[in-house]
């Protein structure tokens, strides 16, 4: 229970305590989106106490980007759409992409069983579990952050060989760092390279120059400060993290990925192609959420009190789930999105792939998953 605990006490899926934003009219030029997502993100962070905001909301065939506040109070440095913030789990949907593409290249499979990718786990408890369920956070309980004495991969074998699962595998959703990012991590060893070879070349592909897992000293001036309990932080490296919950980047690059994800046709590398239209796909189900690789959908049209169902901390922790064995195909008429966290960082990506709209909100500070849904559902839902 001390994993579930802190999962609780850590994450930032919280319902907020704060009053619901306001009501946005229909949202139908440019002038509109510009005035309701100034008012929307102003009130935010009036009572959120958020220092910087970057914006990006993709409509109509164009990306429009909008920035507040500050990356940098002591600096005095103002946000702007070059702005690099820390993802949090919103690198899940790499990782999910990156997995997806290891499927499409033949090099795993979703029944393999986790032992085949790695022959040292060899406890018992691992046999059932296949790589299906590692992606899909069904593998029976595994926890959120690895515990601390997890520091290299003999430490991280040692771990997963020790640990018992509470449930039998693809029936719990527990959403868990240690499940997708091991999915990841061995999707790609599974084709002889390192996860961060794979980003990179991926991120180069995709003309995303301002994602890094690592923040090189070249980019250090872009890189905002996140603040916590009014202090600036920043993610440390770990076990994992590169796959969970590590990217750094900036509004205009995960908007870039939103374009990407709307429509993969336009991806000229088959195989990214082909990946990036599998992570939409189902491969589990809980409650109205379906559960992608990396990503999270639930059928359009959805009514917001179901999206802000879905960052309820009891049902990140742990709710009944159905693996989809095959996968149902990726429904055009879904609401895709993806939230992330890091202890000075918030973000949310989401987008509509039947209507081309999506949005991409990142912040400096950690604050509720419910009020990024909100944001996004009163810009989103109101555009003409």
């Amino acid at each position: 229970m001390h994993y579930r605990k802190s999962l609780i006490a850590l994450t930032c899926a919280l319902f907020s305590t704060g009053p619901v934003l306001a009501q946005t009219t229909t949202i139908a030029d440019e002038a509109a989106l510009k005035t309701a997502v100034s008012q929307q993100v102003s009130q935010l962070m009036q009572q959120q106490q958020i220092p910087g905001v970057a914006v990006a909301v993709l409509w109509q065939g164009k990306t429009f980007y909008y920035s507040f506040g500050k990356a940098d109070l002591a600096a005095n440095t103002a946000v702007t759409p070059d702005t690099l913030f820390e993802l949090g789990s919103i690198s899940k949907t790499f990782a999910g992409v990156i997995g997806a593409m290891a499927l499409e290249r033949g090099e795993i499979k979703l029944t393999d069983p986790v032992a085949k990718h790695w022959p040292a786990l060899t406890a018992k408890q691992w046999q059932p579990i296949n790589m299906q369920h590692l992606a899909t956070y069904t593998a029976g309980g595994l926890p959120l952050f690895m515990p601390d004495n997890v520091i290299d991969k003999a430490s991280l074998l040692s771990y997963y060989q020790q640990w018992q699962p509470e449930y039998a595998p693809g029936t719990q959703r527990v959403y868990a760092n240690s499940s997708i990012g091991l999915f990841a991590h061995l999707a790609v060893a599974a084709g002889g390279k390192g996860y961060a070879e794979v980003f990179q070349q991926m991120t180069n592909t995709l003309k995303m120059p301002s994602t890094y897992l690592q923040v090189p000293a070249a980019a250090q001036a872009q890189y905002a400060w996140g603040y916590k309990e009014g202090k600036p932080v920043r993610i440390g490296t770990g076990v994992l993290l590169d796959e969970a919950g590590g990217a750094k980047a900036s509004v205009r690059d995960i908007a870039t990925w939103l374009q990407v994800n709307l429509k993969p046709e336009q991806v000229k590398d088959q195989v990214l192609q082909a990946g990036i239209a599998r992570a939409q796909q189902r491969y589990a189900k809980a409650g109205q959420m379906y559960q992608g690789l990396g990503w999270e959908m639930l059928d359009y049209p959805v009514q917001l009190s179901a999206l802000t169902a879905m960052t309820d901390p009891d049902f990140v922790a742990g709710s009944a789930a159905t693996l989809l064995a095959p996968p149902a195909a990726a429904a055009a008429n879904s609401w895709v999105h993806k939230t992330g966290a890091t202890g000075g960082f918030g973000a949310y990506a989401a987008f509509i792939p039947s209507r081309q709209v999506g949005i991409v909100l990142l912040t400096n500070k950690r604050y509720p998953n419910a009020e990024r849904v909100k944001l996004a559902y009163q810009v989103l839902e109101n555009l003409k």
